[in-house]
């Protein structure tokens, strides 16, 4: 049985890890994407400070990277969008790109895949991803297989130095 001075001692290490656990991605940056391929179970990939570019005074756009040693799968994502705006937002093609379990990169395609912004303020950026992806999983790319299908949403905190 812990004694009192021990089951405070412990009490206090746990509400202080708890408050960083929180704390960070307000006060670092940071988020997640939930997403779906098809119809699967639903998965995460965290999103740290450098994966997110938003747009500022020198550059007009919003551009996203997961990282593919995140992911059990092996999954990784990357999306521009040009000049963003509440509602949908059509990916630019050449700088969107997907990895499914470990395959080379596919193209997401930017006729048929946007981001439908929610929010974008200055603490806090959300969307949901509607993409459609070449399917590259047997090792090459083929425009012949259907494209790939992955939804999902995406969260975003803004560093409190940035805000």
């Amino acid at each position: 049985m812990l004694s009192p001075t021990r089951f405070l001692l412990a009490g206090i290490v746990l509400l202080q890890a708890c408050g960083d656990l929180n704390s960070s991605w307000e006060n670092d940056g940071g988020g997640y994407i939930k997403y779906q391929i098809g119809d699967s179970k639903t998965y995460t990939l965290e999103l740290g400070e450098d994966d997110v570019e938003l747009p500022n005074t020198r550059r007009h756009y919003f551009f996203f990277q997961t990282r593919i040693e995140k992911s059990d799968r092996k999954d990784a994502f990357a999306a521009m969008v040009y000049d963003p705006s509440l509602g949908d937002n059509p990916v630019v093609e050449g700088y969107s790109w997907a990895r499914i379990e470990g395959s080379p990169k596919g193209i997401v395609y930017g006729d048929e895949s946007v981001i439908r912004f929610d929010q974008k303020d200055d603490s806090t950026w959300t969307a949901d991803l509607d993409l459609y992806v070449q399917d590259c999983r047997s090792g090459i790319c083929s425009d012949s297989l259907p494209r790939i299908h992955v939804t999902g949403r995406f969260r975003y905190w803004i560093p409190a130095d940035e805000r």
